[in-house]
């Protein structure tokens, strides 16, 4: 493990010469996350703020760390320099360097604003309605970009998602589904993997694979995506569905009302295809929005921090996508 004095010395000779001259002077440490080693570094001489995030832990070795801190920093560099998230409003953060030795540790800059995750709450609890959905309409501009810019003529391959779906239940088969569960929901998944009509009409591309509240700030009417560690080539409904999911989660456990979520939820997949080219993508999208959603839902109820009670629930509302969506 690193010490303090280690990440300070580097981030000195290495990350702030980036960002501005010498001399440096105290450096303050703040953790962002209980479950993540993500850290704010501010040094206050010069004013600058970067965010370190380690990649090793008690379950990951360093090698394999390693090659996670190395996958998140070329997937940025891919995305800002051959993609265009560098320019206008819509951004993946840019990274700074990354250090083997203090446990495979990133840095990148500090994005300005507030996650999702704040403009939901006010939603909720302060009834921010208009707020909530200008920055879904501003997300949605972000993942088309992303998604238009790096749309591919390979049709969608179905073995990531089922894979993903098998992964999931794994986890979930540990302690919370019975065997019986299961096999109803891989039954129910097992009609959409023979629906060929929802895949062929789409396109990979460059998904961020793992679109959660956190991992997309606002300030203005700019957007910043950070934590790109799983952007693979998918479909991208991954995105999509994976953030209907979270809309869903946030109404249904903040104010026990999943139904309230549902037209945030449209809004946002109309913005998205209102910035596509293709004149049939609110089409295309929703036809398989059910599917991701319902795997949005079950990765979701593995958070063993939430309550068993409200953990079914996520369960049973991820099989009525499954039943019903089709």
């Amino acid at each position: 493990m690193y010490t303090e004095a280690a990440v300070c010395r580097y981030l000195r000779d290495e990350i702030f010469p980036q960002l501005a001259p010498p001399p440096y002077g105290e450096i303050q440490v703040t953790r962002l996350s209980s479950r993540k080693p993500v850290y704010i570094f501010f040094e206050r001489t010069r004013n600058i703020m970067v965010v370190g995030k380690s990649f090793e832990c008690e379950f990951i070795t360093l090698e394999d760390a390693w090659q996670g801190a190395e996958k998140e920093l070329l997937n940025l560099k891919l995305l800002r320099e051959r993609f265009r998230m560098s320019e206008d409003n819509d951004q993946v953060v840019a990274p700074l360097g990354n250090n083997r030795q203090l446990s495979a540790m990133l840095i990148t800059e500090k994005a300005q604003g507030q996650t999702l995750d704040y403009y939901l709450g006010r939603a909720i609890f302060e009834r921010q309605h208009e707020e909530l959905l200008e920055k879904l309409s501003n997300l949605a501009r972000f993942l088309a970009k992303l998604h238009q810019g790096s749309q591919t003529n390979r049709t969608i391959p179905r073995d990531l998602p089922q894979w993903y779906l098998q992964r999931i239940l794994n986890t979930l088969s540990e302690g919370l589904l019975g065997s019986y569960e299961r096999a109803i929901i891989e039954q129910q998944a097992g009609r959409w993997w023979e629906e060929d009509s929802i895949f062929v009409t789409d396109s990979e591309v460059i998904v961020h694979g793992d679109a959660t509240p956190t991992n997309f700030l606002f300030y203005d009417n700019n957007v910043m995506g950070v934590d790109l560690e799983d952007m693979k080539w998918a479909d991208r409904c991954w995105d999509l569905g994976f953030i209907a999911a979270e809309l869903k989660h946030h109404f249904m456990w903040r104010m026990n009302d999943g139904w309230a979520a549902e037209p945030f939820i449209g809004h946002f997949l109309r913005e998205y295809a209102a910035h596509c080219s293709d004149t049939d993508m609110f089409h295309i999208v929703t036809c398989k929005i059910p599917l991701y959603m319902a795997m949005g839902l079950l990765r979701i109820a593995r958070n063993a921090w939430l309550d068993e009670w409200y953990r079914r629930n996520l369960i049973a509302e991820a099989q009525q996508c499954l039943k019903y969506g089709l």
